[in-house]
């Protein structure tokens, strides 16, 4: 005979729940951060006077002057371009909030009419 425990009550796990809602983060994740480098190169074309042969001038110019900066300068660079990618990441991730919440609704609820009055 095996014992008791009082009050308890097990529960088991909807994984095909849990996947649906990781699935739908991880799009959602990837979304944002596509999102993000677009903006990134939406400024970058901005700096390029929205010309795609400047453009490139420009980025030629940039990697030209990357290569012959000395290691202190490149790190200091490199930290202001994540610190600015992840600045519109969280931008971007901002106006796209109600998206992460809609991941965790309940597949089951979409197919039941909804009670709007």
């Amino acid at each position: 005979m095996t014992p008791r425990r009082s009050g308890t009550k097990s529960t088991s796990i909807n994984w095909g729940a849990v996947a649906a809602c990781a699935l739908r983060l991880t799009g959602w994740f990837a979304v944002n951060v596509l999102a993000a480098a677009g903006v990134l190169a939406l400024i970058l074309f901005a700096i390029g006077d929205f010309s795609l042969p400047v453009t490139m001038a420009q980025l030629a110019n940039l990697a030209d002057r990357y290569v012959a900066a000395n290691a202190i300068r490149r790190d200091q660079f490199d930290s202001q371009v994540i610190i600015g990618f992840f600045a519109i990441l969280l931008t971007v991730t901002f106006f796209r909030r109600g998206g992460f919440a809609r991941a965790f609704e309940d597949a089951s609820d979409k197919g039941k009419p909804s009670d709007a009055r």
